[in-house]
């Protein structure tokens, strides 16, 4: 009698189990794990891009509580993740309620919405600071030409991160769209019908139906910018460079660990912005957990 065959490599589950995810978690091994945890060990030395590096504890992490430059930077983080968020919201919501109906040219116009995501940021950047130069940008040559004085858009600190604010919301604009675009086109006609049944009014059909129907996306809009905007670094880069009271988070962390080579104390902002990420998204899941187990 001959010998049973025996099974072939890819009919073994558990070998094609660990040959189809070996990659991802090489990956995520060599390119997340390992650059987090060399962080944290940094972030407990004094590290300055010579010698060996010190141990100094928690040195690092007390200099980043004391140190007013880095509130200054998280506040104005903070002040630019806000009008972001609340900006791309609004303006999404409303975009996307006009996309949903059938118009002459829909197609054209929603193309038209998606071209800012396909800019690269910095290139984006670089771009409106020629758009918006005081000298020689587009934008105050045509005031000029109506006889208005130039606007120093990123010449002045009352109005320079206000623009970057301006620069980030026109690209990233249409990710909230077309997320929000999709949840609309995937909303249940019968509830609305009958709601237009019962006489309800369109802005009583908007609050009592379309945004609770929204919410899960709403707060997966709000979690995915959060965890963007705290790393926003390709607007400053391409138009202060971080001067101008612009100086966010992330600059400050580029600033202190390639600039002054300090890498110890900016592996210590850097887990820091790390630590404040994590706490607000795992708020942002627990709420969004409930959202859907409502919906």
């Amino acid at each position: 009698m001959s010998a049973a065959p025996r099974p072939r490599l890819y009919e073994n589950d558990r070998v094609m189990k660990w040959l189809l995810i070996g990659p991802l978690v090489f990956f995520l091994l060599a390119f997340m794990v390992y650059p987090t945890l060399y962080s944290l060990y940094m972030s407990f030395t004094d590290y300055v891009m010579k010698g060996a590096p010190g141990f100094v504890g928690l040195d690092n992490y007390r200099w980043v509580l004391s140190d007013e430059a880095f509130w200054a930077a998280l506040g104005r983080t903070i002040y630019v993740l806000f009008w972001c968020i609340a900006i791309e919201l609004v303006l999404g919501m409303a975009l996307a309620l006009l996309l949903n109906r059938e118009f002459p040219g829909q197609g054209i116009v929603r193309g038209l919405c998606f071209i800012p995501l396909l800019v690269s940021p910095l290139s984006m950047s670089l771009m409106w600071n020629y758009i918006l130069h005081i000298q020689f940008g587009v934008v105050n040559t045509v005031l000029g030409w109506l006889g208005l004085s130039a606007v120093p858009f990123l010449s002045t600190p009352s109005l320079a991160l206000n623009t970057i604010i301006f620069i980030t919301v026109w690209q990233w604009l249409p990710f909230s769209i077309f997320v929000l675009l999709a949840g609309l086109k995937g909303m249940p006609r019968d509830q609305f019908e009958a709601a237009q049944i019962d006489g309800a009014s369109p802005i009583r059909v908007f609050f009592r139906l379309t945004l609770p129907l929204l919410k899960p996306l709403i707060i997966i809009i709000i979690l995915l910018r959060v965890m963007w905007l705290m790393r926003l670094f390709d607007p400053l880069y391409g138009t202060t460079r971080g001067g101008l009271n612009t100086e966010l988070l992330d600059w400050m962390i580029y600033r202190v660990s390639f600039v002054f080579f300090d890498i110890g104390q900016g592996a210590a902002y850097a887990l820091f912005a790390l630590y404040l990420t994590l706490i607000v998204g795992a708020l942002l899941f627990k709420q969004l957990i409930k959202a859907m187990d409502g919906r």
